[in-house]
């Protein structure tokens, strides 16, 4: 997840790539996520999936969707800035995928060169209502008029949560692991400052300052140390994340209609809500 400048450097996303395999939901999609793109990128097609071969588009190259049994017939092409994520990440080029080293907000396709877009989060990197607009003005360029988007998105919750609560939340076993720590926490430093991204910097301040005792932590959420040190590829960052609703998203993707898929069963599905884009006529 990954789309332009200046957003993670290379040296950021080799660090995440290297910490990837000790990622989990919901930072990454887990199969109820995959089935919930799928019901809302189907419930969006009036006539059904279309039985000829269908090209995709994964904007970034998680690898929970490059194999995922999207169609009978298709062939996924992932995008994604980062020659790291795409060496580490990828799953390999195959007859029906390939991955390209590209800009999200400039694509390397031609106009209407597919039938749907998938992304998982990814819109938490394009910080700024005024990427978002460009985002959306080139999704729609490489779409087909009767094509769709289906992404799963962070989405901050309202009214925000406060650091006391999440620290409280860990200290009684309320929290279901450490990666949901980590959203959560985001996305409360994101809301102390309303309208702007928040920097990876500041959330590893923030966690340190909460949870200084890394060992007491991993035993309140029953994880490994390695998993609390994924928090490490966050010190010192400048990477932006911002977590617009999805009323917000609607405004920057005025080509589209937006709807909701299927809620989340989940701890934290709340924060992760799925949606379909139909381009407007």
């Amino acid at each position: 997840m990954n789309p332009h400048p200046p957003q993670p450097t290379g040296e950021l996303w080799s660090t995440f790539a290297s910490a990837w395999s000790r990622l989990g939901p919901p930072l990454r999609p887990c199969p109820e996520d995959l089935q919930r793109l799928h019901q809302a990128w189907t419930q969006s097609l009036p006539a059904g999936i279309p039985s000829r071969r269908l090209e995709i588009l994964s904007l970034g190259v998680t690898p929970e969707i490059a194999l995922f049994p999207w169609a009978s017939d298709f062939h996924l092409t992932a995008i994604d800035a980062s020659e790291g994520m795409i060496g580490s990440v990828w799953p390999g080029d195959a007859p029906n995928r390939r991955a390209v080293l590209g800009d999200w907000l400039e694509m390397p396709f031609p106009d209407a060169s597919f039938d749907l877009v998938l992304t998982d989060t990814g819109l938490a990197l394009v910080a700024g209502t005024g990427k978002l607009s460009a985002a959306g003005r080139e999704l729609r360029r490489v779409l087909r008029q009767d094509g769709r988007a289906a992404m799963r998105h962070f989405a901050r919750p309202s009214p925000p949560e406060s650091l006391d609560s999440i620290a409280q939340a860990a200290g009684a076993g309320r929290l279901s692991n450490f990666h949901e720590l980590k959203l959560r926490l985001l996305m409360a430093v994101e809301a102390e400052n309303p309208g702007t991204a928040v920097r990876l910097a500041d959330v590893y301040d923030r966690f340190q300052s909460l949870f200084s005792d890394r060992d007491l932590l991993a035993r309140q959420l029953g994880c490994d140390h390695q998993i609390v040190s994924t928090i490490d590829a966050y010190r010192g960052r400048e990477t932006l994340y911002a977590f617009p609703s999805l009323a917000e998203l609607a405004v920057a993707f005025d080509a589209f209609h937006l709807a909701p898929g299927p809620a989340g069963h989940y701890p934290a599905a709340g924060c992760c809500p799925v949606f379909s884009l139909t381009p407007k006529q």
